[in-house]
């Protein structure tokens, strides 16, 4: 895991005892799991927790996913949030994203922490070509190692561009 530093989300923010014994669970999983959020955020009526894996090489720094846990007092959802920027709902139709409610509060918690800790163990590798591009950039790719999905790319490998020169685990 690569854990991002980030100020713990002040309990005083909270709406509701609800919020606040979400935000304390979380916390408690967060230091058990040595963990951290790049942020929380209120958003009128949800809080928001992000957490943003990234490649910490200098030469290929960048957020390789945003991966977020929603939860109004009564439900959570959790997913990555296919803008990195917050600007759509997490639409439980869309695959990766789930919802849950009718359950304690500690279960909702713990079930957004159990995602969040599965996806932060997802080994990520970057497919590196020496070549460069036609825009004189040598491309780079992360990719889920376990899928095969590509998250983040970096300049254009087409496809005469054959393998990558060097495959360089990254995170997971």
């Amino acid at each position: 895991m690569v854990p991002v530093a980030a100020p713990r989300f002040e309990l005083a923010e909270c709406n509701s005892d609800e919020e606040r014994a979400f935000v304390e669970a979380l916390h408690a999983r967060a230091e058990a799991g040595e963990w951290y959020a790049d942020s929380w955020r209120v958003w009128g009526d949800r809080l928001t927790l992000s957490v943003t894996p990234s490649d910490t090489d200098p030469a290929n720094a960048c957020g390789l996913r945003t991966l977020r846990i929603d939860f109004d007092g009564a439900s959570v959802r959790f997913g990555p949030d296919e803008t990195h920027q917050f600007a759509t709902d997490l639409d439980p139709a869309r695959p990766g994203v789930s919802f849950l409610d009718s359950r304690p509060v500690s279960e909702l918690a713990a079930a957004a922490a159990d995602w969040l800790e599965r996806e932060l163990r997802r080994p990520i590798v970057r497919h590196e070509w020496d070549r460069l591009d036609r825009d004189g950039v040598a491309p780079r790719l992360w990719v889920l190692a376990d899928s095969g999905e590509a998250i983040v790319a970096r300049g254009y490998p087409t496809p005469d561009f054959g393998p990558p020169d060097r495959v360089v685990p990254v995170c997971g």
